[in-house]
């Protein structure tokens, strides 16, 4: 059966820095009304939606969650090849810390981040340990601060982010979705989408730049929704690149707030004698 997902898109083009002065520039010469009131009224709304967003996914129990700690299935596509492992998951958001494994023992492929130290490790097998390059550890960066609940709990209020609502007829679809764009000060944005009946994000939108400097749009569908520890939890994650199935996350166990082992984030210890 076909996804869904694609239904929900904005008919308005997101702001820019150009395009804001675009829409001042007629809104003078026509004598409408002043773009800043525009903005104004548009970011009050959107923090209406984002706050609605936070009481549908428990309120503060959302808002204090430091860390967590998820296991499940994971899907890799490619040129219309599927791949399958078995995923763990270990996050820390403040500073921010990943530890992301597919498979286990001498077949598992562990990625650890910390941007706390500014350092980065890969893990193959049990004895293969590998430095990250710089270059991937700032690729990492850039991708976390458009991280929703990275941008909900810890970016919200911070100096140059704006808001912008786009309302049930900006989006197109069934009528029952609308949007928020968070756009900050680097001109980096995240459409985000929510139902309007439940109040829950059903998808994200933002675009990325590869290192050859090809610009792909990028999209991650919430659903399946669950309350684990007061706090409401989308347990499928699908994602989208340039419209394409990219992976597939099936959460089967989730902890918030857990106690991380000693360690867990750094550089890998290689036991040599196993």
């Amino acid at each position: 059966m076909k996804k869904t997902w694609n239904v929900y898109r904005l008919k308005v083009s997101t702001r820019t820095g150009a395009g804001i002065l675009l829409i001042l520039f007629i809104s003078i010469i026509q004598g409408g009304t002043p773009l800043l009131a525009q903005d104004k009224s548009s970011e009050n709304k959107a923090r209406e939606v984002v706050a609605a967003s936070i009481e549908a996914m428990g309120g503060d129990a959302y808002l204090n969650v430091t860390g967590v700690m998820s296991y499940g299935r994971y899907f890799a596509f490619r040129k219309g090849r599927k791949a399958f492992a078995r995923f763990h998951d270990w996050t820390v958001y403040d500073p921010v810390k990943w530890r992301f494994q597919l498979g286990k023992g001498k077949s598992q492929n562990v990625q650890i981040f910390n941007l706390e130290l500014g350092k980065a490790w890969s893990l193959e097998g049990k004895d293969y340990v590998e430095e990250i390059p710089e270059e991937a550890i700032q690729d990492f960066r850039r991708g976390a601060k458009k991280d929703l609940d990275l941008i909900i709990r810890q970016r919200l209020n911070e100096e140059g982010m704006n808001l912008y609502y786009y309302g049930p007829d900006d989006v197109s679809g069934t009528g029952e979705v609308e949007a928020v764009e968070f756009l900050d000060s680097t001109n980096d944005s995240l459409v985000v989408f929510f139902d309007t009946k439940t109040h829950l994000p059903v998808k994200t939108e933002t675009h990325n730049t590869d290192r050859v400097g090809v610009r792909h749009k990028q999209e991650q569908e919430f659903s399946n929704w669950h309350v684990i520890q007061g706090i409401n939890t989308a347990l499928r994650h699908d994602v989208y690149v340039d419209g394409e199935i990219s992976r597939q996350r099936f959460i089967e166990e989730l902890t918030y707030n857990p106690t991380f082992p000693p360690g867990h984030f750094e550089e890998p210890v290689v036991d040599e004698d196993d």
